[in-house]
């Protein structure tokens, strides 16, 4: 480690290893847990053809584009999110960790051959009535030039003995003006894990997820929040933006979801809800820079 805090990494680290350690990783993270400080790094990641072209089917973007989905490097943040909760010093044990919300910014296209320089840290935590909730930042390079950030906030669900404030009262759903489809199945999931390198066992059979407090497999959250940009895509206008989303509750499959959206010029806000309407799965927002 430099004395800037940097950990520089030779290579990505591989997803599947680092996901079999995790499942049996347990860690007690007392009443005032401390994150780590350092930023993780690696350089000249150059993205597999063959991965992003599983990434593009799984998710519905098109085959043809030279550049690189908004969401894609999402997988490649992944693994050094999955690195770092992994070192000894990371007080929250990786499985289990429930996936708030995700913010991307992508500063301009970036051509899908253009090795990149990626890094990632803990930008900030609290305590709160449900548990721990920390955020990783992460950030792409072309050279000097950043191109693309990442921010995503999980839960790690334990007891605070903070007092959760009264529930809102839920009002009616807004109503937007344009509705789409989604139909997903159990194989939408596999093949996203396959893509992304993340086999969490909740997202790839009934049985393993059933073994994890499921009733039935779910798909992976981020599938969604990709599946929503492809479906989008029409109405995105610029290829400098940024997307934020909250993960409000669990896709269980197979599923029919219905995505909601209302364009103001560029600006894009968006719900996946359930089949009937009512549920929010997701609720986004797309705003060019």
């Amino acid at each position: 480690m430099t004395a800037s805090h940097e950990l520089r990494l030779k290579r990505l680290p591989i997803a599947l290893p680092m996901l079999l350690k995790a499942a049996i990783t347990r860690k007690k993270p007392g009443s005032t847990p401390s994150f780590p400080s350092y930023t993780l790094e690696v350089a000249d990641v150059a993205c597999s053809n063959s991965q992003l072209q599983r990434y593009r089917k799984a998710c519905g973007f098109s085959a043809d584009s030279g550049t690189l989905p908004i969401s894609f490097l999402h997988v490649q943040v992944f693994r050094l999110h999955m690195k770092m909760m992994l070192d000894k010093q990371f007080p929250v044990s990786p499985m289990g960790c429930v996936h708030l919300s995700n913010t991307i910014t992508q500063f301009r296209s970036i051509d899908a051959k253009t090795p990149l320089r990626l890094q990632c840290r803990v930008a900030d935590h609290q305590i709160t009535d449900k548990g721990i909730e920390f955020s990783f930042y992460c950030s792409a390079f072309a050279g000097q030039e950043k191109v693309w950030e990442d921010t995503s906030r999980y839960l790690s669900r334990c007891k605070t003995g903070i007092t959760a404030a009264p529930k809102a009262a839920r009002g009616a759903p807004r109503v937007y003006s344009g509705n789409k489809t989604l139909a997903i199945g159990r194989s939408d999931a596999r093949s996203y894990a396959r893509a992304s390198g993340d086999f969490n066992p909740i997202h790839l059979h009934d049985l393993s997820a059933k073994v994890l407090g499921f009733k039935r497999m779910v798909i992976h959250g981020m599938w969604s929040k990709a599946a929503c940009l492809a479906a989008l895509s029409e109405n995105i206008q610029s290829d400098h933006y940024s997307c934020e989303v909250e993960f409000k509750t669990p896709i269980f499959l197979p599923a029919k979801v219905q995505l909601h959206f209302d364009q103001d010029n560029s600006d894009l806000d968006f719900e996946l809800r359930d089949n009937a309407g009512l549920k929010p799965h997701l609720i986004g927002r797309i705003r060019p820079l």
